[in-house]
Order: structure tokens, then C-alpha cells, then sequence
């Protein structure tokens, strides 16, 4: 793993540990989601604390929050690792995923305030100009934003938590369909959809695009997903001959 340097101490003040931790998880985050860590990548703390500027503790740290939301794996006497999770898995996950989503849009159509409906329309826009510039990134930053304010918005604790824990696992995933031209611009129509269901308070339509908008998915990402394996497969043919 090639990670250039990076410093935020300032005048030689280095900043709390609770602050460095935050931005090791952020940053460690964001390295898994989008494929820099790839699935089954151990993590070297040496590497990532060079990488962040800080110590290997607060990496450490970071490593345990990551799998408690299912991103990393500590395995005894071998370290961290980006969890891998199955096509089998992924789908089932993807499945709950969608119908706890198809809930929350009937009940955001519902509950939602006038001005939780312009948010999700101020981030509608902020994520289609990311996508016109091929922005991948800010792109899947402001679609999950957009999901969060619509889970928010249906005023359910209890459902809010479950698809917040479900979510954090699949994220790498979710972020990894959109790499297929056809994919990512289906999810624009489909949010499209969404905020004009939102608008409407038309709780079937938001609830049946959202069931929907997960699931289709997935074709995409056993595509893509065999296409990382294969290679990967070649190696340990080419190893055992």
C-alpha cells in the first residue's frame, strides 16, 4: 500500500489523542469505502500512522471502532483486516437493507418538516454536480447524506439504528456499483424519483423506489465482484501448477 505522508500538527502542538482517533477513523473509513483497502487488505499500523502523522495508538484504536461497525476484522495473533463479506451476504444484507429503507421513505413522506425536504433537495443537487464532473467520491458522500436525512426524517429510533449498523457494513460495496457507468446513472433516475416522492409526500412511490433501488443493484456488484476475483484466482491456478 502506497500512502503519502501527512501531517496536522501545527507549531509542534500535536492534537488530542481523542482527535487524532476521530480522524483515523474517518480517514481509515474512507480509505475501505472507496477501495484503496480493499476487501481482505491487512492493515499495517506502521503504514497508516506514517500516513495520518500520528502515532500507531490512536490507528489501533481506530482499527477497534471499524470493527464494531463491521468494516474490519482483528483476528488473534494476526491483526486487522477489511472484512470481506460473501456474494450470499451481501445479498441477504442487501435485501433487509431495502425493505428497512422502503419503511423509512412511507414514514419520511409522512413525518418529514418542509425544511428536511429542502435539505434533501439542496444535497440532490450538490450530488448531481459531482456526478456531471465524474466526482465518484463527493458523489457517494452526498448520496448517503441524502439516505441519512430520509431515515432521519421518518422519525423512528429504533429503525434509524438498524440501518445505520447495516449500512456501515456494506458501504465499500454500495460505493463500488456506481464504478459501472449504467449503474451510477441509474441511481441518478432513481433519485431522481425519490426527491420528486419526497416533494409529493407520495409515500407508495417513495416506498417502492427505495425497496427497489438497493436490490437492483446488486447484478452490478456480482459482476464486478467476479471480475476482482479473477484474478486473484489466476494467481493460485498459476501457484499450483
Amino acid at each position: 500500500m502506497h500512502l503519502a505522508l501527512r501531517s496536522d500538527i501545527v507549531d509542534g502542538v500535536e492534537p488530542p489523542r481523542s482527535s487524532m482517533q476521530q480522524r483515523a477513523v474517518q480517514r481509515i473509513r474512507e480509505l475501505i469505502v472507496e477501495g484503496t483497502l480493499p476487501p481482505g487488505r491487512r492493515l499495517q499500523e506502521q503504514a497508516l500512522s506514517d500516513y495520518l502523522g500520528i502515532s500507531r495508538t490512536p490507528v489501533r484504536e481506530a482499527f477497534r471502532v471499524l470493527a464494531a461497525e463491521g468494516l474490519v476484522v482483528i483476528r488473534p495473533h494476526r491483526g486487522a483486516e477489511v472484512r470481506a463479506m460473501g456474494l450470499e451476504e451481501l445479498m441477504h444484507t442487501f435485501q433487509v437493507i431495502a425493505s428497512l429503507d422502503a419503511l423509512a421513505g412511507e414514514l419520511a413522506a409522512a413525518n418529514a418538516t418542509e425544511e428536511e425536504i429542502a435539505e434533501v433537495g439542496r444535497l440532490h443537487e450538490a450530488m448531481l454536480s459531482c456526478y456531471r464532473r465524474g466526482d465518484l467520491s463527493g458523489y457517494f458522500k452526498h448520496n448517503q447524506a441524502i439516505h441519512s436525512q430520509i431515515v432521519s426524517s421518518a422519525r423512528n429510533p429504533v429503525l434509524s439504528a438498524q440501518l445505520s449498523a447495516l449500512n456501515a457494513q456494506v458501504q465499500p460495496y454500495r460505493f463500488n456499483v456506481n464504478r459501472e457507468p449504467d449503474s451510477w446513472r441509474g441511481s441518478i433516475e432513481d433519485h431522481e424519483v425519490m426527491l420528486a416522492a419526497l416533494r409529493g409526500r407520495d409515500a407508495q412511490a417513495l416506498r417502492e423506489v427505495l425497496r427497489n433501488h438497493l436490490p437492483d443493484k446488486f447484478d452490478v456488484l456480482r459482476r464486478l465482484e467476479e471480475l476482482r476475483d479473477k484474478p486473484r484466482r489466476g494467481r493460485r491456478t498459476a501457484a499450483a501448477s
